[in-house]
């Protein structure tokens, strides 16, 4: 028993300043963030009004521009054929319930994106409480649009940054939030909803927790791939 619990001691003592040099260093990456709001394309092309609010991955944390975000990359992306009009409202550390209280668009979208439930992932939100949110944003904002692509949570449970026993808890509650969140989203004809996949190498940001350029890259490419 003694062994045992020198090994713990072991492991956890290296483990607990590694984990909390990286989520030390995500805070000050979170401070950073591009949520412009922009009017973009030729004025002779259709108009799209597009919408997109959530949590750091829509607010661009980890990317080194606005045009590597996953926002920009999709701005950029959908002003090629159209007269963009762009609105962010994405905020750091949102979660499921908060969506309630972020500004709405001020008037009807062609398309809304959210990207939401990594945060209630990584605190623990109750999952009862979590479904009832839910529900409650995705009556909300399905009014607003015309369609809406929702996406989360995140892999949070593959983040480098996070000890391996914490990592392994995540892991299988991701699934139960993502399950709630596909529960929800098949009751309405105009939300597409989108489980993010696992990361791959090279795509997390110097903290080991946000993605870095390429991390958005893949966020932006699942959501492209359901307009």
């Amino acid at each position: 028993m003694l062994v045992f619990l020198l090994a713990v001691i072991v492991y956890l003592v290296p483990q607990a300043a590694y984990s909390g040099y990286y989520l030390r260093k995500a805070g000050i990456l979170t401070k950073t963030e591009y949520t412009q709001n922009l009017k973009l394309g030729d004025k002779d092309k259709p108009t799209l009004k597009v919408f997109i609010s959530g949590d750091s991955i829509a607010a661009g944390v980890g990317a080194s521009s606005f045009e590597t975000s996953t926002a920009g990359r999709l701005a950029s992306f959908l002003a090629m054929k159209n007269k963009l009009t762009f609105i962010n409202e994405a905020k750091s550390g949102t979660r499921m319930a908060e969506l309630l209280d972020l500004p709405l668009p001020p008037e009807k979208q062609n398309l809304i994106i959210l990207i939401v439930s990594s945060n209630d992932v990584f605190h623990f939100t109750n999952l009862n409480e979590f479904d009832e949110s839910a529900k409650r944003v995705l009556e909300k904002y399905s009014k607003l649009t015309d369609k809406m692509i929702l996406l989360g949570p995140g892999r949070v449970s593959t983040a480098p940054a996070l000890p391996l026993p914490l990592r392994w808890v995540y892991k299988i509650r991701e699934q139960k939030y993502a399950d709630a969140m596909a529960k929800s989203a098949e009751k309405y004809s105009n939300i597409v909803y989108i489980k993010p996949g696992v990361p791959q190498k090279g795509t997390f940001a110097p903290d080991k927790f946000h993605p870095n350029n390429e991390g958005h890259k893949v966020w932006f490419e699942a959501i492209k791939s359901a307009i």
